[in-house]
């Protein structure tokens, strides 16, 4: 086979024949343990029609971004992680005790001596660095059970990874259980989250965890399920956001907050004390947020607060650099150092994250790909606009509570990136965990749009608050998208108008 790579104390190093037979074995023995659950559930639950397929996507987009990083770029960030996790499984092998130390978060010089030439040696550029050190250490669990074969460490973090999205997938579908085929294109088959969001990488960890915040924030705060689980879901996935990428947890809590406060806001049927309210709510979720993160600060680094506007710069700058990154980097416009000029690249910043870089700016054949997937985004959100009208797709993201979470992290968090990240290859790979919430909120705003125009026209009295827990509590929503207008009566939906 062509050498992988070559990596200090491993020397030259391949994905053998063994390999590849394992691999095999792996994704045949997952189809069937999948296949298995699909029968049981799909009765119940029709979105399990996707469940192997979802898996399926997970599993060769993982492949396809080893197999590319293999042959192309000589192994990247991917192979360093996996060579590094497999250090330290071998060092838990000779110095368990060592190992436990490490795990615990020890990357200091000292610890990084313990290693030997049989354990062989991490990568000092992803070892001595907190956030990359996390991911070393979660791949380094997977190493024990893929007989030190990069391929199938790759396939297992893949197919591990997918239960975050499926578990936020099936949230949005129990709000909107009608949208279950075009929710499973959001969380399941969008190119760049499968093919970004399944290697051994640190975005495939963050993308999981942040679905995992949310659906366990809904089961925990809203559905009132299994709440020991679901609490110990939320601290999870929140230290894992805020181990490997900060800045997705301070945009990720305030948007969690608004969702909880908005929640119990809408609740409140006194108009005159919801208006009182919710001032006071905006107010609670801005001061709650701003705690939190300032005590969070140690944890956050250079992403806390009071050293944000620092890093924005220096990552702005970095990131934009022609030399290193060649003409994949775009323009924002000069930073004067201030948080005035950042909110000022706002409308450019979410621009670029949510939509570029356009195929007109694609410079190889993966930039030509994003470029396609950003014109269809773009095509989802005129359309969503069209079809609801501009005044109903406001009024349903600030009257549904689920609407208006996922709009604000989307569009802070594409301000975040956007602002931060002038370089195409970068902004495609960090943009990934807004990019199923943003499309879910065009589909569903395109959806309650139909569902008005169609009770209209049966002269029926549409009332955005009766949908703002979804549609998975009106039984008969279907009969009123799909049947022909017929006269008016009487409905769990609504009330003829009486015209």
């Amino acid at each position: 086979m062509a050498p992988l790579i070559s990596v200090y104390y491993f020397g030259e190093v391949e994905i053998a024949y063994w390999e590849w037979l394992l691999g095999g074995l792996y994704v045949f023995l997952l189809y069937v343990s999948f296949a298995r659950t699909k029968a049981i559930m799909i009765k119940k639950a029709p979105e399990y029609q996707y469940y192997v397929w979802g898996m399926l996507a997970k599993v060769f987009g993982g492949m396809a971004f080893t197999l590319i990083y293999f042959y192309y770029y000589a192994g990247g960030d991917a192979a360093g992680y996996y060579f590094s996790a497999l250090a330290m499984r071998n060092l838990a092998v000779e110095n368990p005790m060592e190992y436990l130390h490490q795990m615990m978060g020890d990357n200091s010089m000292e610890a990084w001596s313990k290693y030997t030439l049989s354990t062989a040696k991490p990568l000092q550029y992803l070892f001595f660095e907190d956030r990359t050190f996390t991911v070393i250490r979660l791949v380094s669990v997977f190493s024990f059970f893929t007989f030190k074969s990069f391929l199938v460490t790759a396939l297992l973090v893949a197919s591990m990874s997918f239960y975050g999205p499926w578990a936020c997938y099936r949230t949005f579908v129990s709000y909107y259980p009608q949208l279950y085929r075009q929710l499973a294109i959001a969380f399941l088959f969008m190119p760049s989250v499968i093919f970004w969001g399944s290697a051994i990488l640190k975005d495939t960890f963050t993308f999981s965890a942040t679905c995992w915040w949310v659906h366990a924030v809904d089961e925990a705060f809203f559905k009132r399920r299994r709440l020991h689980w679901n609490y110990v879901g939320v601290a999870i996935s929140g230290l894992m956001l805020i181990a490997i990428k900060p800045y997705i947890f301070m945009v990720l809590f305030p948007a969690t907050v608004l969702w909880l406060l908005y929640f119990r806001v809408v609740k409140v049927r006194n108009l005159l004390f919801r208006f009182v309210l919710l001032p006071i709510g905006i107010v609670s979720m801005v001061g709650v947020s701003v705690l939190v993160l300032s005590r969070l600060g140690s944890m956050l680094d250079k992403f806390a607060l009071e050293d944000a506007l620092v890093t924005i710069q220096v990552t702005q700058g970095d990131l934009s650099n022609a030399a290193a990154y060649g003409k994949n980097s775009f323009e924002l416009g000069e930073f004067d150092g201030t948080w005035t000029g950042v909110l000022s690249k706002f409308p450019v910043a979410v621009n670029a994250a949510l939509f570029r870089p356009y195929l007109w700016e694609a410079r190889n054949v993966m930039m030509r790909l994003s470029g396609l997937e950003n014109l269809w985004i773009l095509g989802v959100t005129i359309l969503a606009i069209l079809r609801a009208g501009p005044r109903f797709f406001v009024q349903s993201l600030l009257g549904t509570p689920l609407l208006l979470m996922t709009i604000v992290f989307s569009i802070l968090f594409a301000f975040i990136v956007g602002v931060t990240t002038p370089n195409f290859g970068a902004l495609v790979r960090f943009k990934i965990p807004m990019v199923p919430f943003y499309i879910s909120t065009m589909v569903i705003v395109v959806y309650l749009a139909r569902v008005k125009r169609a009770m209209e026209q049966r002269n029926l009295k549409f009332d955005l608050r009766e949908f703002r827990m979804g549609t998975g509590h009106i039984k008969d929503i279907v009969d009123v998208v799909r049947r022909k207008r017929k006269a008016p009566a009487p409905n769990k939906v609504g009330q003829p108008t009486g015209r």
